[in-house]
């Protein structure tokens, strides 16, 4: 029996087992459990790094709320009339028998006072510099460089804004602008209108090194409705074409005014040479912006002097500018048709149209030369000026009811046209 039995262990031994305990990361649950940890600090990892990348861009993209709008002052109402008093009794007259003659030094510190008021004011002006790749006749690349003038008029808590002339940066492939603390900082095109040739470029505030905003400051704009000629004058930017160049003269007429589209604007004549590449701002003695000096038009008598638009008449255009609002347009050309002319004319008041400019909202409106717009919106209209500021409150593709009058057989008749606003 004992033989028969350790037999049959022997023959039965090879299907006996050792049971050995499992290694903790041999568990099934174990390793799905590291593989999901694994895999959440990867993306915790790369979310991380794209948030970093993208910061930035996120910050400028989105913090639309952190911007404050831009307004500029406007010119102070005129003072109330006041009850007239008695006169006052007559003084003897004061009379000099000394004469006075004014000596070198005199003049020294005239100018001495007047180069003061052109430093100040310089503080808020900048030199704009728009670099272009091009390619010449050897199909070799090479860079071209254009310096104008610009001004500070605004800095909304992210932003500096630069006023500048639209024709000199529209082409560039890249901007920058040196403060009068002689930094450079890239800038970039922010809005422009071409009807009075000006732009805002933008500068981030986050580019600019530690300390700049103590050594610049925004331009002061004054008022030009109440220029006379005669007054004294101080050109400033590069008014000779060279940046950083200062001109003295006065002014040899004021309101004047040109023709545009849509509108019209006063434009401010002075004695001062005009160079070619002309730009910055007219000065009064007080150190406040008065006019933009301009290209686009001349005034009537000599052609190389220098010209600016009133700045009272452009505030409200570079308020848009700055705030990344449109100015949209018509597209007419008009004159005033006031109750006197009218009469006399046999015309009916409003806007004579004088022009209709091409695959303009007016020409697909069906607007034509001749007619005289009356109304718009059912808002009685007496002046070119009346049209120019209802646009500003006027937005892109927002459709107005303007009602013409129009020359028939029998005489004018009423037109009413669907007009449907877009961007110059």
């Amino acid at each position: 029996m004992a033989e028969e039995k350790k037999r049959d262990e022997e023959e039965f031994s090879f299907v006996k087992e050792k049971i050995k305990r499992q290694h903790f990361y041999q568990n099934r649950t174990f390793r799905k459990v590291v593989f999901q940890l694994v895999l959440a600090a990867a993306c915790g990892i790369t979310a991380c790094f794209v948030f970093v990348v993208s910061y930035p861009w996120m910050e400028e993209r989105f913090r639309k709320e952190e911007r404050q709008e831009i307004s500029l002052p406007r010119e102070e109402e005129d003072e109330p009339v006041t009850a007239p008093q008695e006169p006052a009794p007559p003084q003897e007259p004061l009379i000099i028998t000394e004469s006075v003659e004014l000596e070198i030094e005199d003049y020294k510190k005239l100018y001495t006072k007047l180069k003061n008021v052109a430093d100040e004011c310089a503080k808020s002006l900048v030199t704009v510099t728009a670099a272009s790749n091009d390619t010449d006749w050897f199909n070799e690349t090479y860079e071209s460089r254009e310096q104008t003038s610009g001004i500070l008029v605004g800095n909304n808590g992210v932003e500096l804004l630069v006023l500048t002339i639209y024709s000199r940066v529209q082409s560039a492939d890249q901007l920058q602008v040196t403060l009068a603390s002689h930094t450079s900082i890239d800038a970039v095109l922010k809005n422009y209108d071409t009807v009075t040739d000006l732009a805002v470029l933008s500068v981030n505030l986050a580019d600019l090194p530690e300390g700049t905003l103590d050594q610049i400051r925004m331009a002061e704009l004054g008022g030009s409705r109440n220029m006379r000629a005669g007054e004294l004058v101080i050109a400033v930017g590069s008014p000779a074409g060279v940046p950083g160049s200062v001109l003295y003269g006065n002014l040899v007429s004021s309101g004047h005014t040109v023709s545009v589209i849509d509108g019209e604007y006063e434009l401010l004549l002075t004695d001062m040479p005009k160079a070619s590449e002309s730009s910055g701002v007219l000065v009064n003695p007080e150190g406040q912006i008065v006019g933009i000096i301009q290209q686009g038009y001349q005034g009537p008598g000599s052609r190389d002097t220098l010209t600016a638009y009133g700045i009272s008449d452009v505030k409200d255009v570079i308020e848009h500018l700055s705030n990344s609002q449109d100015l949209v347009y018509i597209g007419i050309m008009g004159a005033d048709v006031t109750q006197e002319t009218a009469e006399i004319r046999s015309l009916p008041a409003g806007v004579y149209v004088t022009g209709v400019e091409i695959n303009s909202p007016a020409m697909d409106a069906g607007i034509q030369q001749g007619d005289v717009i009356v109304e718009i919106n059912g808002q009685t209209i007496t002046g070119i000026s009346e049209i120019q500021e209802m646009l500003l409150k006027f937005s892109r593709e927002q459709v107005i009811q303007v009602l013409v009058m129009r020359l028939g057989k029998e005489g004018y008749k009423e037109i009413p046209c669907s007009v449907t606003l877009d961007r110059l």
